[in-house]
């Protein structure tokens, strides 16, 4: 049986990985690939357009992919989308990082809603990147196929129904949230948005 690069207990080993890094700014797209190179991964599929990363999806079998989603020909998170419905498999279920300089509470949402495994505030430390992709690899989340979504299972925390639903469940709290006081996100409330947490019932 091969075992995925990426799929091991303790430790990441990208050396023998297939990486796609999906960048329009060249300057960022040099920093990824030596970011990369410094986790021992030296040949990167380098993508400045999302149809060259299209191209690549559909030619090779990847293990992550790393997006920015300021893309000049369709936005990161389009790209996410459609790599999601592509059926192009086992691409389509490969993890997914989206980097972004703009961490509103609604882009954090419009990444995790697009089926995304996670977002990475801009400018990301290559710690801060190496635990997300981790995480990420160790991703224990259901894939959900759906009329609107399509991706990692988004539910993380127990809150409940929709405000106004009843729920099914004898337990279920309210699902009013408060509004955001802060304009952008830090890495820990963003990550917070993606960490796992088991469903009560």
């Amino acid at each position: 049986m091969t075992v995925s690069p990426l799929l091991t207990s303790d430790k990441i080993n990208l050396a023998n990985a297939e990486v796609l890094l999906l960048d329009s700014q060249p300057e960022g797209l040099d920093i990824l690939c030596q970011t990369f190179a410094g986790f021992g991964l030296h040949t990167p599929h380098r993508c400045a357009t999302a149809t060259e990363a299209m191209s690549v999806v559909n030619e090779r079998e990847l293990n992550l992919i790393i997006a920015d989603t300021a893309v000049s020909d369709m936005d990161g998170y389009e790209f996410v989308r459609w790599l999601r419905r592509s059926g192009v498999k086992p691409n389509c279920f490969a993890p997914v990082l989206l980097l972004t300089g703009h961490t509103k509470a609604s882009h954090v949402a419009k990444a995790r809603d697009c089926g995304a495994n996670m977002v990475v505030r801009k400018p990301a430390s290559p710690m801060v990147l190496l635990q997300r992709i981790t995480w990420a690899a160790k991703e224990t989340r259901a894939f959900v196929e759906a009329r609107n979504y399509c991706g990692p299972d988004r539910r993380h925390r127990v809150l409940g129904p929709p405000a106004g639903m009843k729920g099914r469940r004898h337990d279920d709290l309210s699902a009013a949230v408060g509004k955001a006081t802060t304009p952008n996100l830090g890495q820990d409330d963003i990550d917070a948005l993606f960490q796992p947490k088991k469903a009560a019932g």
